[in-house]
């Protein structure tokens, strides 16, 4: 069977494959308040569907229960319509050594956010260049995960990486329409709650309070507070 990266094709009513697979994890990992719990089969079925509608609603999106890239967004995923001119959407190549590119950032960000020891491999804030040292944390990550420690980002690296990491695929910050809510919105608060700078609710909505929260772990890590979660934010961010 062909691999679908989450984000390369539209999901709707009918479709099957590992790119639901993806989606019905994602849908399962958020609260019911968000998004019913689906059997995670990989078939895109009236359960996801509804389920789907049930996500679109919450966040304002059309609630017509077809994941496309509006939908893919407020998962994390930026498609083409939201990356720069000429980028390749992350998980559409294979990435390795000496590779570059808005697909690597995205990469070096979900690595950065996860865990420290992901961090301590990568040893700097996204940059979107993939050497030794990101090659180092993507072995980390594939060994936690049960897979071929090659340092190779392939289909079974990326389908645990968007399963697994919650943030990274794209700025988050208040008052910007494509980065103030969503499924990584959620998990940025839920983080900042662990790490002991949030308390407000687990919305997935990018408000003053979560402004506030991503202020104060700036801050307290040391670089500009501007309220913005990239890269330098990512990295400080994995528990």
């Amino acid at each position: 069977m062909a691999y679908n990266y989450f984000g390369g094709r539209l999901l709707k009513l009918g479709v099957s494959g590992d790119d639901v697979t993806v989606l019905q994890t994602l849908l399962n990992k958020l609260p019911s308040s968000i998004a019913s719990p689906v059997t995670v089969d990989g078939v895109f079925g009236s359960s996801t569907e509804a389920s789907v509608k049930k996500f679109q609603t919450y966040f304002g999106l059309t609630a017509d229960g077809v994941v496309g890239k509006n939908t893919f967004l407020y998962f994390g995923q930026r498609t083409s319509a939201y990356l720069p001119s000429g980028s390749s959407p992350f998980g559409s190549r294979t990435l390795k050594k000496g590779m570059s590119g808005t697909d690597v950032w995205v990469l070096q960000n979900r690595l950065n956010g996860d865990l420290k020891k992901y961090a301590a491999a990568l040893g700097m804030p996204a940059d979107s260049q993939f050497g030794s040292k990101t090659q180092a944390g993507v072995k980390l990550f594939q060994a936690d995960n049960g897979l071929s420690q090659d340092g190779v980002v392939g289909p079974l690296t990326f389908n645990k990486l968007f399963m697994k990491t919650n943030y990274g695929g794209r700025l988050l910050q208040k008052d910007r329409t494509d980065r103030n809510q969503g499924y990584d919105v959620f998990f940025l608060q839920e983080r900042l709650t662990t790490l002991g700078y949030y308390s407000g609710a687990l919305d997935g909505q990018f408000g003053p309070v979560t402004e506030s929260a991503v202020k104060a772990l700036q801050t307290a890590a040391k670089i500009s507070a501007d309220g913005v979660v990239g890269p330098a934010t990512y990295y400080h961010l994995g528990v």
